[in-house]
């Protein structure tokens, strides 16, 4: 094993490194330990959002450590956030960055993105605004104008202010990218669900041709249950081939998704509020090019003979329709 991370480097030159720490946890008073832990153990990537309610942990976490440790200079922890459908137009994705900048004590942001390709309308006090009807979102009538909109505002950011380092999106089909890539400065990140039962392959690739680099969040994909044959089964943290080939390399299935995910060229955010495992999930293995396969293959046994597996992130009652319909096909 070893816990030499490296680092890809974005469309604009800035270097990322490939293994984040992902901060979204229910508990976020619990984030403040956590944070110390994984700078502790030697992540230099944090992955937040406005979404996650706990920026004011992970920032005064943050401080404390560099307190302690001031050989380590803040340019050396790649911080990303991300900006909520609510907060969209010009004005209210200003005000976003800025609330997140002085919740976290930073200067600056190493990427800010757009967090789902949704625009939706917010209430008085910068919350999302709910139908009183479904209690759902509000969309916005025109999303594509919008989308846009929001995304000129995100270039305006990148070249006229120095707090952001780069820009990018999170959630993104092709049909979502495809607009943005004529602008001036087209996405530099898609963070995006990638685990062993849902590969994302075509995705990855079509973010590699345009030179956006794929970043995996769920890359355990712990977050849902997956489907065979319309039946609930194991996650991938339980799954059988994962768990004959962690036993046979002396590692744990986390280790495994992680170590597959970087190999293949993105950069994977696992997340853990546990000590032990956090510090195991940075130890990464190494796969050989048969031990890769075995992993690749894991997506066609779980109910869909094409390969690409099944998605298990799917916010449909909270949009009200499903982001990505066709997409998968």
């Amino acid at each position: 094993m070893s816990n030499k991370i490296p680092n890809l480097t974005l469309s604009n030159g800035t270097k990322i490194p490939a293994l984040g720490f992902g901060t979204f946890e229910d508990v976020p008073e619990g984030m403040y330990n956590a944070v110390l832990c994984a700078l502790d153990t030697g992540y230099r990537h944090l992955d937040c959002a406005w979404y996650y309610k706990n920026e004011t942990e992970v920032g005064a976490a943050l401080r404390t450590w560099l307190t302690q440790n001031p050989s380590v200079p803040r340019s050396e922890i790649f911080i990303t956030t991300k900006i909520w459908p609510h907060l969209m137009t010009p004005e209210d994705l200003r005000w976003s960055l800025d609330s997140s900048l002085q919740k976290l004590g930073v200067e600056y942001v190493d990427a800010l993105l757009l967090h789902w390709p949704v625009a939706a309308e917010r209430d008085e006090n910068y919350e999302v605004a709910k139908d009183p009807v479904n209690n759902g979102y509000i969309l916005k009538p025109d999303q594509p104008a919008a989308l846009l909109a929001a995304w000129e505002t995100m270039i305006s950011l990148l070249t006229t202010t120095t707090k952001v380092k780069a820009i990018g999106v999170s959630n993104f089909s092709t049909t979502h990218l495809k607009p943005l890539l004529h602008t001036s400065h087209p996405p530099m990140i898609n963070q995006i669900e990638i685990h062993p039962y849902f590969p994302n392959t075509h995705l990855i690739s079509f973010c590699a041709q345009h030179k956006i680099q794929a970043v995996a969040y769920s890359p355990l994909g712990s977050q849902g249950q997956t489907v065979r044959q319309g039946q609930t089964v194991a996650t991938v943290l339980t799954d059988p081939t994962l768990q004959a080939l962690a036993a046979e390399k002396g590692c744990s299935i986390a280790q495994l998704c992680i170590a597959w995910g970087i190999q293949r060229g993105y950069a994977v955010l696992p997340k853990s509020a546990n000590e032990g495992r956090l510090r195991a999930n940075f130890e990464v293995v190494s796969l050989s090019e048969g031990e890769m396969e075995r992993i690749n293959g894991i997506a066609g046994g779980i109910g869909r003979k094409d390969g690409k597996g099944v998605r298990m992130v799917n916010p449909i009652e909270m949009f009200g329709f499903d982001l990505w319909e066709g997409e998968d096909e």
